[in-house]
């Protein structure tokens, strides 16, 4: 194992605008009006993703963004810049969207990645999947929907549909396939709906729903870097373990392991240059 990814001098001199300590502080969760509330319901009720402008600081999407530029200045996965307390926070900013779907008592999974798509004609994110194999769009006796977990997706950069920006199939057109999916094969791909985001929109679906990511065209002009995290509702059995807290971070030994574990966990989606075991 590399001996300097313990070490947080190394990690500080990488990225000095970023902070290690755990307790970040925040700006004030963003706010929603009624009306947005019942816009995003209405969108996930009826296609199970939800999809908004710009909400988030500029100022601290640019540290961010500047963290994954310094990783792959020295050959690191941009997943590394959960060792930093900074993305957290960005996410918790975000708490009345997740509450909005997943009640007060939600908890973070440790299911986490960041992407940086480089301008290469043909490159791409993952490929067509669901971030859940079980349902978790739960259909309630009121007639209205009631979500197990939900993936919240952050572009840092503009995602455009030249540089591989976000691909669903809407629940609404899912539901008219008979039989129903169980092959992303059957997928017929002129019913999928590509979702362009300036950079601090926030997309987000339910964790059964299909998405993928674009191909990068020969049009680009920038890399597609972006973060995601997935949390679930309490009231449910954990989904992964160990649950996690947004508003608290782990300590930085264990957002490490953390880290780590995710190289196993996705090495199914992309190939990964990079040897958790490297001297």
């Amino acid at each position: 194992m590399r001996k300097d990814l313990y070490c947080t001098a190394f990690w500080q001199h990488l990225a000095p605008q970023l902070s290690l300590s755990g307790t970040c502080s925040i700006s004030d969760p963003i706010t929603l009006s009624p009306s947005t509330y019942r816009a995003l319901s209405d969108s996930i009720e009826r296609d199970s993703y939800l999809q908004m402008p710009p909400l988030l600081d500029e100022v601290e999407i640019g540290h961010i963004l500047k963290g994954i530029y310094a990783l792959s200045n020295v050959g690191l996965p941009p997943v590394f810049i959960y060792v930093y307390d900074q993305p957290w926070a960005l996410f918790d900013r975000l708490r009345p969207i997740i509450q909005l779907f997943l009640g007060d008592r939600f908890s973070l999974l440790p299911n986490f990645w960041a992407w940086h798509i480089p301008v290469k004609e043909g490159a791409s994110g993952w490929p067509v999947h669901t971030d859940c194999s079980a349902k978790t769009r739960l259909d309630c006796s009121d007639g209205g929907t009631m979500l197990m977990s939900m993936s919240l997706w952050v572009p840092l950069t503009d995602a455009t549909k030249e540089n591989g920006c976000m691909v669903v199939l809407p629940r609404s057109r899912e539901m008219l396939y008979d039989p129903a999916i169980t092959d992303p094969a059957q997928i017929n791909t002129d019913d999928a709906i590509l979702l362009p985001a300036k950079a601090g929109s926030v997309l987000g679906w339910s964790q059964d729903l299909y998405h993928w990511s674009a191909y990068v065209t020969a049009n680009a002009n920038e890399p597609r870097i972006s973060l995601s995290l997935e949390f679930q509702n309490s009231a449910f059995a954990q989904l992964a373990e160990p649950l996690l807290d947004i508003g608290r971070p782990p300590p930085f030994k264990d957002r490490l392991s953390l880290i780590l574990r995710q190289f196993e966990k996705y090495q199914h989606m992309e190939h990964i240059n990079f040897d958790v075991n490297q001297k």
